[in-house]
């Protein structure tokens, strides 16, 4: 199979997944174990097929550079593999996770939850039991959702167009496109996020800082707003 027929196959995968909404998931299982399901879901409907494409079109380079077919478009921003480092990221999300958490403290305080971009109620964890489990769903969307939207998907679209803006803006908008359980404001969130991802991606050259800041994001979301917030809201009804 030659590597245009293996673009095509992963960029008609991606339609049938925008299609169905959501992802291939485990048989059904007790609701408290939800986000480990989700969790393999994840890397059923994200993570191997990524790979996958990547071993059969012999591209595992791309998991340690910038594909050269990305660079044009690198350059037409003004991004060089290596112009964006980790220690600019770490500030992004610190000062981040600095303005989540004092909003979370004021919700908390108020009684209310920790605020989020659209109705992310289907994911968020529920109890202190539930945050192992969005520990590993956390992770698992940061490092899967970047092999397949930030570089499987928008590889194998480049490949088949040969514009790599095409390639990457469709990853986007395929990425945003599978959050709209999370409504509109979710949409447009995941959107922004993604546009990010891939800026950090182009400018980097390297698809592990996304996958970090994705996954870090992602925990903040999901695991240390939620467990900062029911401890603060549990105080207050002791008081």
């Amino acid at each position: 199979m030659t590597i245009l027929a293996l673009a095509a196959l992963v960029s008609a995968y991606a339609v049938v997944l925008l299609w169905r909404g959501r992802l291939w998931l485990p048989v059904p299982v007790p609701i408290a174990a939800r986000h480990g399901r989700w969790a393999i879901g994840l890397w059923l409907g994200y993570g191997l097929p990524a790979l996958m494409f990547l071993a059969l079109a012999g591209q595992w380079d791309a998991l340690l550079s910038l594909p050269p077919a990305f660079l044009p478009l690198s350059a037409s921003l003004d991004l060089r593999p290596g112009d964006i480092g980790f220690g600019t990221v770490a500030t992004g999300l610190a000062g981040g996770s600095v303005l989540g958490l004092f909003a979370t403290w004021w919700r908390a305080r108020r009684g209310r939850p920790p605020w989020t971009a659209g109705d992310a109620r289907a994911i968020m964890p529920t109890s202190d039991a539930e945050l192992l489990p969005a520990t590993a769903l956390a992770i698992s969307a940061g490092v899967t959702e970047e092999l397949f939207f930030r570089l499987a998907l928008p590889l194998a679209l480049t490949l088949l167009t040969g514009v790599p803006a095409i390639g990457c803006g469709l990853g986007i908008a395929c990425f945003a496109a599978m959050h709209r359980y999370q409504g509109r404001v979710g949409v447009v969130a995941t959107a922004i996020g993604g546009a990010l991802m891939t800026v950090l991606y182009l400018g980097s050259g390297a698809l592990w800082l996304p996958i970090a800041a994705h996954a870090l994001t992602d925990l903040n979301a999901l695991v240390l707003r939620p467990a900062f917030s029911g401890r603060i809201r549990r105080r207050a009804v002791r008081r």
